[in-house]
């Protein structure tokens, strides 16, 4: 198993293929955090998210026609889960709060447990699960995946303005839903550093 971990994609989908059990189990492993994310903050829904995540990656192994480069399958990867994770949502159309929040995994563990740890912080999270699909969908690519907007538009198949555009509309709608003074006179979520990114 530690020789397959050293492999690159494209060849442990090629041995995945020709029925190398080993391959695709390293495959899951090595993808599912990801996609699970993508897919729970797409859904706000914990379950929903792991069912989405495993089908995908077992749903990328039948496919006949080989990944020409890395950077293609990660492509193909992230988009699946984006539109699986809208279709799933509008089926669904849950009440806009994230389930077990707590319990979502990141690169990096310590920021997202941060972010997620406060009453505001979930309401930072339900209010990005508020947002229209495509918005929503550049929200988690570019601030909770870290990508470029150059890599964001490849997988929502737009153009680097189109997604900015995306962007600039969830935040602003975000900053009126998250910053403007409550009854009380108090914003309705405080200002952390990933509201202060986002809005």
């Amino acid at each position: 198993m530690s020789g397959l971990a050293e492999l690159d994609d494209e060849t442990l989908i090629t041995r995945s293929r020709d029925g190398d059990e080993g391959a695709v189990r390293t495959l899951v492993a090595r993808h599912m955090d990801q996609a699970y994310r993508i897919a729970y903050r797409m859904t706000g829904h914990r379950a929903q998210a792991e069912d989405i995540a495993q089908d995908v990656l077992m749903r990328m192994l039948s496919y006949k026609q080989g990944w020409f480069s890395t950077a293609s399958f990660h492509t193909w990867l992230r988009r699946a889960v984006i539109n699986r994770g809208i279709d799933e949502f509008r089926k669904r159309r849950p009440s806009t709060t994230l389930d077990d929040a707590g319990e979502l995994s990141s690169g990096d563990a310590d920021q997202e447990q941060t972010m997620l740890a406060s009453e505001s912080e979930r309401r930072v999270a339900a209010s990005v699960l508020a947002l229209p699909d495509r918005q929503r969908a550049a929200i988690t690519l570019c601030f909770y995946e870290n990508m470029g907007l150059a890599e964001a538009a490849e997988v929502l198949k737009t153009s680097v303005g189109a997604v900015e555009s995306l962007l600039h509309r969830a935040k602003a709608t975000l900053r009126e839903g998250l910053l403007e003074p409550d009854a009380k006179g108090q914003p309705r979520a405080s200002v952390s550093p990933k509201l202060r990114t986002i809005a």
